[in-house]
């Protein structure tokens, strides 16, 4: 029986809501008995690395086999403790070490810090996401480490999210490409990926001013209950996931401590079980997020298997005892769950390989720093740039005054992602040394009075503010403003308490001089209030490491900007997609029923807030398209010092899709680079957005040059969820294929009309 149609209720899906007591009492068993034997082989092929003389070391049986060999062997007490990433010496098991890092290493000493997800994303460019994810990878192995959590993909759905950082912005397609190669890059280093957070773990929350939780009192991502369809999740939060398991093969996944429609992430039998395992043929391990391995016998059941020790207390051993005492959890039950976690390890190369030591080579800092700058440069998004006046002129600007609080600072993200890194270069520190190459003096003014910074900024030919904010793990920016009360909770003592308001700065030093710069440092879109009264603008994004360099590079013409908006940018704070629908749709309404919290050191009673995703499939950019919604920036959009012209238009069938091709030229005077952009409207019948990125590629191009561009667009590009039919599927009907530079109509210049036929894809297509 489909678990569907023995559980579900409502809409009859497995993702349909439960009552969270009820759920309390669910006991799943899975069915048969783990069988033991293994047909008899030639001589054993001995692993050479750390797994000892045992029966399960022979190399020649495969990963299945030599986990259930080595679970035949275990104790009790060893099962418990691989459930929690423990050593078991009876059977040689070594511990299994982790680092939190999506955008760097973060224990055992310094490390690469590189930029935000956003800045990655905004690269589109896949090897860059192959490149990073291989610096961390290396790093972690040479800390002595066997995992990272990471990369983070959970969907921008509001650009308030403390975590956004992390990510890879608001498109499902976009994230999808950047996760794929980054995890192709970390496990190539023999280094596990831990895909996170499974799913729908898209903000942290709202906390009243001066109350300091590690997550927010309403909407915290412990306690906020996410009411959303399961078209909304197939075709937003999942597709990156399920690339990461099906093309990337994601060694494990972390299951979220939120909620998804009553039922706990870590104790949702319907993602951890059904889902993952059973429809999308995933073999990895599921880890629980800190805190949220809280019902042993409901996540045991559920499909999660631990394996780290992230405060999985609930898997402990009396724990675990007391779930087999009762009833609740069967033994077989246990050891399918170590199992799975065995034969992951196996497959991984785990135990064939000696241990990892902590012992950083000197020459990666060097080649860490040397991506971390790439992508700096390579994901720096030219928003505007008014009569001409970047990247600067030595010829017509002989001093510069550098402003703003954030120009002195290395800005990153905060919390469990926050990274020591190797060594800093602000934007004051790369500017300043830049100039200097072309004599032109800088002063600095780094207060936060706005007269004191139109002084300063009137003394020189050039101002350049520098302007951030700043995000991280506990709890979601109260607005999206550069204001400080926007984004800094007085509880906390951070640096950015000293950069007043930004905004106000901004706006004085415009005012005081035309040609004012200014350099954004933030994790995700902000407001720009006093765009059309500055030159120009350049969105660094938390930048890492050797950002000032990059900056540097870029206001100087060194590097020519080609990044492109991961997420757009709204006029006004009313305009984004989780704005419409109240507080119940952000950041959720309190329920007051039974709920826990993890403050500072302990759990606490609190209350659940249930938080509906109305949006649907409208997230980021659909939202403004479907709505008629104009932003400040569009998604996908982004400036450069050329200019490029699209043409050539060709569709032809290819497979069971088509393949685009089309020409881009440079029609300027610099070399550079565009991120040509596929869009696919589907009929109105569908229901889907007017507009979805399916395709793109960066083309890097000579003065004067033209290259081919082709782009090929599956089947499953012009598919949308069915739920009535668990699976995706084509209407009949015609499609409208948009190519160029941005998801504006208006920078969209090539377009086509392709009939496709009705048809039904498997459910695991995308």
């Amino acid at each position: 029986m489909r678990y569907r149609e023995k559980y579900g209720r409502g809409a009859g899906t497995w993702y349909s809501a439960w009552g969270h007591a009820v759920t309390r009492r669910l006991v799943g068993i899975f069915a048969g008995v783990v069988s033991l034997a293994v047909a008899a082989c030639p001589a054993p092929a001995a692993a050479a690395g750390r797994c000892g003389a045992h029966p399960w070391c022979d190399t020649s049986l495969s990963p299945a086999q030599r986990a259930h060999l080595m679970l035949a062997a275990m104790s009790q007490g060893d099962k418990l403790s691989a459930l929690v990433g423990a050593a078991a010496g009876d059977v040689d098991l070594p511990s299994i070490t982790w680092t939190d890092g999506p955008v760097g290493v973060t224990v055992n000493g310094p490390a690469t810090a590189l930029p935000s997800g956003t800045a990655l994303a905004a690269s589109f460019e896949p090897s860059m996401a192959n490149a990073y994810g291989s610096v961390i990878g290396l790093e972690a192995k040479q800390r002595g480490l066997d995992g990272v959590y990471g990369p983070n993909v959970n969907l921008m759905r509001t650009p308030l999210g403390g975590r956004t950082f992390e990510a890879y912005g608001e498109d499902p397609f976009l994230a999808s490409e950047m996760v794929v190669p980054y995890i192709d890059g970390m496990q190539g280093e023999g280094v596990m990926a831990d895909v996170k957070h499974f799913a729908a773990n898209n903000q942290e929350g709202q906390n009243p001013a001066g109350v300091d939780t590690l997550t927010g009192v309403n909407g915290g991502r412990a306690t906020v209950d996410v009411l959303a369809d399961e078209r909304t999740l197939r075709e937003t939060e999942l597709p990156a996931f399920h690339a990461a398991f099906a093309r990337a093969h994601s060694a494990t996944t972390m299951c979220s401590v939120n909620l998804v429609n009553d039922l706990p992430v870590c104790a949702h039998p319907g993602l951890l079980r059904d889902l993952l395992r059973r429809q999308w043929g995933w073999d990895g391990y599921v880890l629980p997020d800190a805190t949220a391995c809280k019902e042993t016998a409901a996540d045991l059941n559920a499909g999660l298997n631990g394996g780290s020790n992230l405060a999985n207390d609930c898997y402990r051993s009396p724990h675990v005892e007391l779930a087999l005492q009762s009833g609740q959890v069967t033994q077989a039950t246990v050891d399918q769950r170590v199992l799975e976690l065995l034969r992951e390890l196996f497959d991984f190369g785990f135990f064939d390989r000696k241990a990892y030591v902590n012992a950083p080579a000197p020459d990666q800092v060097a080649a860490g720093k040397r991506v971390a700058g790439q992508v700096a440069t390579n994901g720096a998004v030219l928003l505007r740039n008014r009569a001409d006046v970047l990247p600067v002129d030595r010829s017509r600007v002989r001093s510069i005054a550098v402003i703003g609080g954030a120009a002195s600072t290395h800005v990153s993200g905060w919390g469990s992602s926050q990274v020591s890194p190797n060594a800093t270069t602000t934007p004051l520190d790369g500017i300043t040394k830049r100039a200097a190459q072309d004599h032109i003096s800088v002063s600095s003014y780094t207060g936060t009075d706005p007269t004191s910074a139109a002084a300063a900024a009137r003394q020189a030919d050039v101002a350049i503010v520098v302007a951030g904010d700043m995000e991280g793990e506990g709890e979601d920016k109260n607005c999206l403003s550069l204001n400080v009360l926007c984004f800094v909770n007085p509880a906390f003592n951070n640096p950015e308490r000293t950069w007043g308001d930004e905004d106000a700065i901004i706006k004085a030093v415009a005012g005081a001089n035309p040609r004012t710069v200014v350099v954004l440092e933030t994790g995700a879109p902000v407001l720009t209030p006093w765009r059309s009264s500055i030159a120009a603008l350049l969105e660094a994004w938390y930048p890492g490491e050797d950002g000032g360099t990059a900056i540097a590079q870029l206001l100087f013409g060194d590097a020519n900007p080609s990044g492109k908006l991961p997420a757009t940018f709204p006029q006004q704070e009313g305009d984004i997609p989780t704005a419409a629908g109240g507080p119940e749709q952000y950041p959720g309404v309190i329920d007051p029923t039974d709920g826990t919290c993890f403050v500072q050191t302990t759990f606490v009673p609190c209350p659940f807030s249930r938080e509906r995703y109305s949006e649907g499939v409208l997230v980021g950019y659909r939202w403004y398209d479907a709505n008629g919604i104009e932003p400040a920036y569009p998604f996908g959009f982004g400036l450069s010092y050329t200019t490029f012209r699209y043409g050539g238009l060709q569709i032809s069938p290819a497979g069971d899709g088509v393949s685009v091709s089309f020409d881009v030229t440079n029609t300027g005077k610099r070399a550079g680079a565009d991120v040509a952009q596929v869009y696919v409207g589907d009929p109105s019948s569908t229901g889907e957005p007017p507009r979805q990125l399916k395709g793109f590629r960066k083309v890097p191009l000579q003065p004067g040059q033209t290259k081919r561009v082709q782009v090929s667009l599956p089947e499953v590009s012009f598919a949308h969820w069915k739920s009535q039919a668990d699976t995706w599927a084509v209407s009949a009907g015609d499609y409208t294929l948009y190519v160029g530079n941005s998801s504006d109509p208006d920078d969209l210049p090539l377009r086509a009309t392709v009939r496709r036929q009705a048809a039904t894809l498997s459910p695991d297509a995308n």
